[in-house]
């Protein structure tokens, strides 16, 4: 047995173990498996201020992973499958482009890409200048700039290497942006609710305001689940925002790299960015884009109604969203949150507010209802 096939076997008690949270939420009768799932049961409960809360599955899933990475101490058997949760959340992404027309996304494509590239300066900025006030390390402003204002970790990630930043930065930025989203999970579709919020509106917040991509993810279908029938609009908006900040991502990473050898006034003049700038590079855009051709020309049937295959691949991504979930909040860890300590959380948080309140007084002033 060749060592790639070993380390995929590994992960099968862990992915097992997150899609039976995610059928105990959701339910199993896509499966054929008569549960209708606790969203189901929560629902039936006559009690305003449970119809207040956002308690879908989403919720519920990211809720039980969080309660057990910190009431459990995760065995290693289990944590190998649990550390493949991005990797669902990118499939179920690529097959998010199902919902698509070229035509969709050149419509909200064009206003995107201006609101987040406004957006990504501006946060940038915001954090290089709070970090600097706070006599933060150049690399370590860095780090957590990239993370507030691209695509949260994958962007804390990929910028590490290119600014030469120590693992502790690393640790610190991580540690604020995984703060501030659980924050957010709670109080984005709270927000939403009391505001009256359209679904578009809500993912247009969500898409530029909220730090990570998996945050953004989430918070969408909480305020606006959606069906196989009528996917959620949130979701569907809210994507098309965070897909174009992430394509943000190879760029910030080289802005961020030459700024900092300027400041750290370094003795070589070569800049070693290909580590995080390429091995980064959000290749599953391009399967989303490929999903969003083949659905433009018919391949998969008639999107209005939708056809029996676009029903089935909506199913697919509930799933893999559901499951992708479920690991990301068992990888929240409270004594790892506190790390956050000093600067890094008080720049960070700062930077997060004033982005999350900008993009909400945007939209209310400027996003219609509907796209």
């Amino acid at each position: 047995m060749s060592n790639k096939t070993s380390e995929i076997i590994k992960t099968i008690p862990g992915i097992l173990f997150m899609f039976a949270i995610a059928m105990f939420t959701m339910g199993g009768e896509d499966l054929g498996i008569p549960w209708p799932g606790l969203e189901a049961y929560i629902k039936n409960i006559n009690y305003n201020i449970i119809k207040v809360l956002p308690l879908n599955y989403i919720f519920l899933c990211i809720l039980f992973g969080i309660l057990i990475a910190n009431l459990f101490k995760l065995p290693n058997w289990l944590l190998a499958g649990v550390t493949t949760s991005r990797m669902f959340i990118k499939v179920g992404v690529i097959l998010l482009g199902s919902l698509y027309s070229f035509k969709d996304v050149v419509n909200l494509g064009a206003t995107a890409i201006f609101l987040i590239l406004s957006f990504v300066i501006l946060t940038l900025t915001i954090t290089l200048w709070l970090g600097k006030k706070a006599n933060m390390d150049s690399a370590s402003a860095a780090v957590l700039a990239a993370g507030t204002s691209v695509c949260g970790v994958s962007a804390i990630v990929a910028t590490a290497p290119a600014v030469r930043a120590k693992t502790t930065d690393v640790v610190f930025s991580i540690a604020t942006i995984l703060s501030f989203g659980v924050i957010s999970i709670i109080l984005f579709p709270v927000i939403g609710k009391i505001l009256n919020l359209s679904a578009h509106q809500f993912g247009v917040w969500s898409g530029t305001g909220i730090l990570s991509s998996g945050q953004v993810l989430a918070v969408c279908l909480i305020f606006d689940p959606g069906t196989a029938n009528h996917a959620s609009v949130s979701l569907k908006t809210g994507e098309i925002y965070n897909l174009a900040r992430v394509i943000f991502l190879p760029f910030v990473v080289l802005a961020l790299a030459v700024m900092n050898s300027r400041s750290a006034k370094l003795f070589d003049e070569h800049i070693t960015i290909h580590t995080g700038l390429w091995s980064k590079f959000p290749l599953f855009v391009l399967g989303f884009l490929i999903m969003v051709f083949i659905t433009s020309f018919g391949l998969l049937g008639q999107v209005s109604p939708p056809s029996p295959e676009l029903i089935t691949i909506r199913k697919l991504y509930n799933w893999f969203f559901a499951i992708g979930i479920t690991g990301l909040g068992m990888q929240i860890s409270f004594p790892e949150l506190r790390k956050a300590g000093g600067k890094p959380l008080i720049v960070g948080s700062i930077a997060a507010v004033i982005k999350a309140l900008l993009a909400l007084i945007v939209v209310l002033l400027l996003i219609p209802e509907k796209p």
